[in-house]
């Protein structure tokens, strides 16, 4: 009797090792296949997908002769691309950062009114986007190099006034100007639509995912939405562990912990660089939920980081611009007259 009660103990254990090992090989499937989805990002968004709201009439792309192609490295060798419209004269320099999934091209129109303001502007690929080497992207934390990189050449380049590069940064773009580490010659940031920590991102897109795959194999049977929460939490943290594994790097990126990583360093290295920062956000996000500029606003004034924020009523992904293109540069002017002072380009000046 003894003999068959340690024998049912030990069938259900088995069995429960067998439906939990098959429960993780199935995680493990799904999480593989999402970390090969978010990390080879290559083929963009369709046209259309990213509506910064182009201005009717944008100015005049500048002479040929003031544009220059770029190719440069960071700092792990990865090979990126970008163009630079240099100013006839010295002047503050513009780094604009794309989204994930598209490339510098749809930020063409941006350059274009930045530079009719009077700045220089350096606009680049990030890794695994438009032209620059196609390696495994982060949307986040590997970018970070990409970043420094651009830095570097932005303030290499003669036009630039020294001391004087400002980074706008757009969804992705914003994020990673958020975690970089301050830079001496960066004089401010603009952050358009950033979020907070990508982990509740990557969540969105896995239950959006699971959702809509159900959804084309049983249209009559709904999955339970705390099936789908369940599902989501556990895909995203499995797929942590697998691209630490295959890449040996952190897939979630945490802007909203910046402000305290770069307080503890300044204690470190006995210097404090703040930067001042422009925050920009719509209400209605259907991306990235407002909810994650009000968390980078919060640990902003925790820990003393000079935040400013302009948030617009618009329900698209970086919809501020549309919303009100007029505000949204006056916004941008008055923030930046403020901190570039007599430096200021004439051009924007004049605008507003």
């Amino acid at each position: 009797m003894a003999g068959q009660h340690r024998w049912a103990i030990g069938l259900a254990t088995s069995t429960a090792s067998i439906l939990g090992l098959t429960v993780a090989s199935g995680l493990a499937l799904v999480a593989h296949f999402f970390v090969n989805e978010f990390s080879r990002p290559h083929i963009p968004l369709p046209e259309g997908a990213f509506e910064w709201g182009i201005p009717p009439c944008p100015p005049e792309e500048p002479p040929l002769q003031a544009q220059r192609s770029l190719l440069f490295n960071a700092s792990d060798g990865t090979l990126l691309c970008g163009d630079f419209w240099a100013q006839p004269v010295q002047a503050p320099t513009v780094i604009l950062c794309h989204g994930y999934r598209i490339s510098r091209s749809y930020l063409r129109p941006v350059a274009q009114l930045e530079y009719a303001r009077g700045y220089n502007v350096l606009f680049f690929d990030f890794r695994g986007h438009g032209d620059s080497e196609s390696v495994m992207t982060t949307a986040g934390n590997a970018e970070v190099r990409d970043m420094e990189a651009a830095i570097y050449v932005a303030g290499h380049q003669p036009e630039t006034m020294p001391g004087k590069i400002i980074i706008h940064g757009f969804s992705m773009g914003a994020a990673v100007a958020l975690l970089t580490t301050p830079h001496p010659d960066v004089v401010a940031i603009i952050a358009d639509s950033p979020y907070a920590r990508s982990d509740d991102i990557l969540r969105r897109l896995v239950a959006f995912r699971l959702v809509d795959e159900w959804m084309l194999r049983y249209p009559l049977r709904p999955l339970p939405q705390s099936l789908v929460t369940i599902l989501s939490w556990s895909i995203v943290a499995m797929s942590r562990i697998v691209f630490r594994l295959r890449f040996g790097f952190t897939v979630v990126a945490r802007p909203d912990s910046s402000f305290k990583r770069w307080k503890q360093r300044s204690k470190k290295i006995l210097q404090y660089h703040p930067i001042p920062i422009l925050l920009i956000h719509s209400s209605g996000d259907n991306l990235i939920p407002i909810e994650h500029a009000h968390q980078i606003k919060a640990e902003a004034a925790a820990y003393g980081a000079p935040l400013e924020t302009y948030f617009v009523d618009a329900n698209i992904h970086c919809g501020a611009y549309g919303w009100n293109p007029l505000q949204y540069d006056l916004v941008i002017q008055t923030f930046l007259a403020k901190h570039l002072k007599d430096f200021l380009p004439e051009g924007h000046r004049l605008v507003g």
